[in-house]
């Protein structure tokens, strides 16, 4: 008998466990079916909206960069020291500005040693000049042997020739000199500084780099079935979305050579440089492509409830809301991918919190 009522007592908690764990459960609440979620039923005299298909013209907004269709780095010609550096990254240059400074003792030098042996040489020149016209009239005379005249000659010819080379070392000491003074090769922005006075400079290496703001290019890497439509002063619509800008822009180069890993091509566009932008600065090209069927719907009858959206749509004489996925808005309306069918009527002005 004890054994009987301890089994009970078993089974009684057991069912109390199982009735709390179906109460949790939410087993004994009204529930709502799923699909369309109906609101409270109420009267409705506001505006509506009745769903019809219509062209919408997609757009494609493909990823880019601003670069700068003009840019420089700067290199020295010659091996030598710095000894000013004028300029640094973001300071404003003109063309002809002197950036840097070398020094140029060694040179001076050089071009004075060659000053010294032009005139060294010149000296010999006249004199061997002086001979020869002297050799030449004894020669006339036959006071003197051929051997001599073709000595003179010979000497004068010699001293013609190390003149005219001592001339070129002069030019290229000179060169060297103007090397020494390395000055900016076009109007622009310093953007890049490598180097520091008392570093020692080596001929092709870059010291410093230059671009011109105002002239400004955009690229984008375009997908190759769209890229293959453009044509060379097509104008297209940019986005700068750091600035909060926009511009048209002209194509103006087609590279043509397609990106095998990436199935693109890259596509250059110029554009009004007078925005204040910079090259590297993120853009946006608007592209177009070809129109579909869609649905638009006013942008105030889209509700937000936490991540999802929905819309109010009047059906068998009842308001239900219904929620929807939205695509971009298009001509001040909401482009909506899915969620409503063509003939459905939107409640637009109905607001669930007003009724009761």
């Amino acid at each position: 008998m004890q054994d009987k009522s301890k089994l009970l007592g078993a089974l009684a908690a057991l069912l109390v466990i199982i009735i709390v764990v179906l109460y949790m459960a939410g087993s004994f609440s009204q529930k709502q079916s799923t699909g369309l979620k109906q609101s409270y039923a109420a009267q409705y005299s506001g505006n509506v909206f009745t769903i019809l298909l219509q062209p919408i013209a997609k757009v494609e907004k493909v990823p880019g960069s601003v670069i700068a269709k003009q840019n420089t780095q700067i290199s020295s010609r010659i091996m030598a020291q710095i000894e000013t550096l004028n300029v640094r990254a973001g300071d404003k240059v003109i063309k002809g500005d002197v950036l840097i400074t070398l020094q140029k003792d060694d040179i001076t030098a050089q071009v004075a040693q060659s000053n010294a042996q032009i005139n060294a040489i010149k000296a010999s020149l006249n004199q061997a000049n002086k001979q020869l016209i002297r050799i030449k009239e004894l020669s006339n005379k036959h006071l003197v042997s051929v051997s001599e005249l073709d000595d003179a000659q010979a000497k004068f010819d010699n001293l013609t020739a190390s003149f005219a080379v001592a001339e070129q070392q002069q030019a290229q000491a000179k060169i060297a000199l103007s090397f020494t003074s390395i000055t900016a090769p076009i109007s622009g922005v310093v953007v890049e500084r490598l180097v520091e006075p008392g570093d020692t400079v080596i001929p092709g290496n870059t010291l410093l780099a230059l671009y011109n703001p105002k002239q400004l290019q955009v690229e984008f890497n375009i997908r190759e079935r769209q890229a293959v439509k453009l044509k060379i002063g097509e104008r297209l619509k940019v986005i700068f979305p750091s600035l909060n800008t926009q511009s048209d822009a002209t194509v103006s180069e087609i590279v043509p050579v397609a990106d095998k890993a990436a199935r693109s091509l890259l596509i250059k566009l110029d554009f009004d440089s007078q925005l204040g932008l910079m090259p590297g600065l993120y853009a946006q090209l608007i592209l177009p492509l070809n129109k579909a069927q869609g649905v638009l719907v006013p942008i105030s009858a889209v509700h937000n409830v936490g991540e999802l959206n929905m819309v109010y749509i009047i059906e068998d004489g009842q308001i239900q809301r219904r929620f929807v996925r939205l695509g971009e808005v298009v001509n001040a309306q909401q482009h909506v991918v899915a969620g409503l069918n063509p003939g459905d009527i939107i409640a637009i002005d109905y607001n669930v919190s007003q009724t009761k």
